[in-house]
């Protein structure tokens, strides 16, 4: 009875992982495609169901895509509705990345407005923040001792661990009806080797971007437009462009840490969110974008004689949306709840 049991969970098991390891196929020839059009690597988080099909057809045409590419991935990020979930839905339910969930939401609000700069020299720190806080804290590294070199180390350190967690859960398996189940050792190495190959693809995506883009030795190597920590912030390298492209290739690097993170802590990858914070958080990004798109031309006269300046950025005026899932009298008493909050914090400013 016992050992059938266990056969049906690992068999349960098995069919879930290959239909995981299916679906990595179409992420691997999707990876393939965006680094051939300059798009560096995939983001798990922001990469679900339509957008993966979607890029999946595109890589199958000829041509350079990459606008399109831009396309599809703008008009992910600016469906408000998922933006809106990543910090409070996603970040803000992982130790790791916790205490950056300010920060992190700043730089998407700097986006928004089209301060790119800003919001790529605020990303950038936090990445390095996060890799150090989980080295001290979990590998007993010194922190002034800690060199690039280990920082590129960390994701591998990272990976390590989401296996190792993974196969501790295995080893203390319960089902539904809280039966304790004891897999064999072959059993057990079986799922080890899907947890390799699977965890071993998705970290194979962010090496490649970390080793010879962002933490790539500027010593060693000239710099033209990679997205490097060290020219962006010294100010190396003439050809880095400011632009929501950039921007959106370092916070896949935030993404795939916030999935990474998930992952080791053994928590859903479901988001979750508070309904009145969420329809805040909409209504709130929707204004400032528009308040921001008001100020284009003001920015333009302050920065039409500086270096670097780039019309297009401001000209290019991405279209948020937005899907309220709620009846008119609901939206009616947000509308007036949010009235009424905002009366009292004028009120009190005074």
């Amino acid at each position: 009875m016992t050992y059938s049991l266990n056969d049906y969970h690992f068999e349960s098991l098995q069919k879930t992982h290959q239909r995981e390891i299916d679906i990595l196929e179409k992420y691997k020839i999707v990876n393939d495609f965006l680094n051939k059009n300059d798009w560096l690597f995939i983001s798990p988080i922001f990469f679900q169901g339509f957008e993966l099909n979607q890029i999946f057809e595109l890589s199958k045409k000829q041509g350079n895509h990459k606008k399109k590419i831009t396309e599809i991935i703008a008009r992910k990020f600016y469906y408000l509705n998922w933006t809106a979930t990543f910090v409070d839905g996603y970040c803000s339910r992982c130790n790791h990345i916790l205490p950056f969930l300010k920060s992190i939401e700043q730089s998407i609000i700097l986006a928004f407005q089209k301060d790119y700069e800003g919001s790529v020299k605020t990303l950038i720190p936090i990445i390095e923040g996060i890799l150090r806080k989980y080295l001290v804290t979990e590998k007993g590294y010194d922190n002034n001792n800690i060199s690039y070199e280990i920082l590129k180390k960390s994701f591998e350190l990272i990976k390590i661990d989401i296996i190792t967690a993974n196969q501790e859960r295995m080893k203390n398996f319960y089902d539904e009806n809280k039966t304790r189940i004891l897999f064999s050792r072959e059993q057990l190495e079986e799922l080890l080797k899907f947890d390799n190959e699977y965890y071993g693809t998705w970290f194979s995506f962010v090496k490649d971007f970390i080793e010879k883009s962002f933490y790539l030795n500027t010593n060693s190597k000239s710099i033209t437009n990679e997205v490097n920590r060290h020219s962006i912030l010294h100010k190396f390298g003439d050809d880095f462009s400011y632009d929501f492209e950039n921007f959106i290739k370092i916070l896949f690097v935030i993404q795939f840490l916030t999935w990474a993170f998930l992952r080791k802590e053994g928590k859903s990858l479901l988001n979750k969110i508070n309904s009145r914070l969420f329809l805040d958080k909409l209504i709130s990004y929707k204004n400032i974008i528009r308040i921001s798109q008001r100020l284009n031309y003001e920015k333009h006269i302050l920065y039409k004689d500086k270096r670097g300046y780039n019309l297009e950025l401001l000209k290019h005026d991405f279209k948020p949306t937005i899907d309220l899932p709620l009846k008119l009298k609901h939206r009616i008493l947000i509308a007036l709840s949010r009235w009424f909050d905002k009366f009292l914090w004028v009120k009190g400013m005074k």
